[in-house]
């Protein structure tokens, strides 16, 4: 059991200094008195990619060390990382760009720290996809493999996609980076350079289903926030309402996770005064579905508006 690779991740992708002093001590005790243990749960989530195997066995694990389950699953995550690269490397991802796409880990780590007051990851099953080398992150967001799944064609002036056309999921993690339109420009043109190479396409075709885009919230987002003007990038094709709002833990954090009172979530920022508003108003949880289309120059669904 070895943890080289993992403090050299965590210092390339700017781990807290408290995490890291964190997960450092937690490896030691680990190590120093069950190490063939945690090193076969490794061993076989590295080899089978499988969460709800490695969720069971890590419950177990956390039982009878009294560590806590959400760190264990971060310190897995961290030493098993160094399996991955040899998969991106394959694909041609360079360095750089994989050690950006594994700071998905810092983004997780935080919101695990803000919403479950511990440094670790409560969406464990999410890197299923970073070990099986199927999302790449380019700049400000991560591009996921995937290809067009509906019945009926999309169609927007000559552009047409059709059942079965690569596609790409796009996921926004939560890295504090840039939001406005210049920093998503830039990581389409990066997308695009990397995949149309892939697919011999002369367009990046993306979709995304997110609270992010859910119409509803176009003016709940803050005006001239980058939110709002993320909404027009995309030509959203569904509204889909749903009976609460499980995202708001994004939005007010451990304030949400506990369960609070909407009356007693914070206001400290402009995105949750508004949201907070909104509830208490009554307003409609949901999400948005959209289709993105990218030519290498211009976003050619920016301001479409089916929905």
């Amino acid at each position: 059991m070895k943890f080289d690779f993992a403090k050299n991740l965590m210092d390339k992708i700017s781990f807290p200094d408290e995490a890291k002093v964190y997960f450092t001590e937690l490896f030691d005790r680990v190590k120093a008195g069950y190490e063939e243990e945690f090193d076969a749960i490794i061993a076989n989530y590295v080899k089978e990619i499988d969460t709800d195997v490695t969720r069971a066995k890590l419950h177990a694990f956390a039982d009878k060390t009294g560590e806590n389950y959400y760190s264990c699953w971060m310190l897995l995550l961290l030493i098993a990382t160094e399996s991955a690269k040899v998969k991106y490397d394959k694909r041609g991802v360079t360095e750089e760009v994989f050690y950006d796409t594994f700071s998905d880990l810092r983004c997780k780590v935080i919101e695990c720290k803000n919403v479950k007051g511990v440094w670790g990851t409560f969406v464990a099953g999410w890197y299923g996809l970073f070990f099986t080398c199927r999302i790449i992150k380019f700049g400000r967001f991560e591009y996921e493999d995937g290809e067009f799944e509906m019945m009926n064609p999309y169609e927007l002036g000559d552009i047409k996609i059709t059942n079965g056309t690569p596609i790409k999921g796009i996921h926004i993690p939560s890295s504090g980076e840039p939001f406005d339109y210049e920093s998503r420009l830039k990581s389409y043109k990066m997308a695009y350079d990397f995949y149309t190479k892939e697919t011999g396409l002369d367009k990046l075709y993306c979709d995304c289903g997110s609270w992010l885009l859910f119409p509803d919230y176009r003016n709940v987002f803050p005006e001239g926030g980058g939110a709002r003007d993320f909404m027009e990038d995309w030509d959203i094709i569904r509204r889909r309402p749903e009976e609460e709002f499980g995202d708001d833990w994004r939005v007010f954090g451990a304030a949400a996770d506990n369960k609070l009172p909407v009356e007693d979530y914070p206001e400290d920022t402009r995105m949750r005064r508004a949201f907070k508003k909104y509830m208490l108003e009554g307003g409609e949880p949901g999400e948005g579905i959209g289709i993105l289309v990218f030519d290498g120059e211009k976003l050619l669904t920016r301001d479409a508006h089916t929905l």
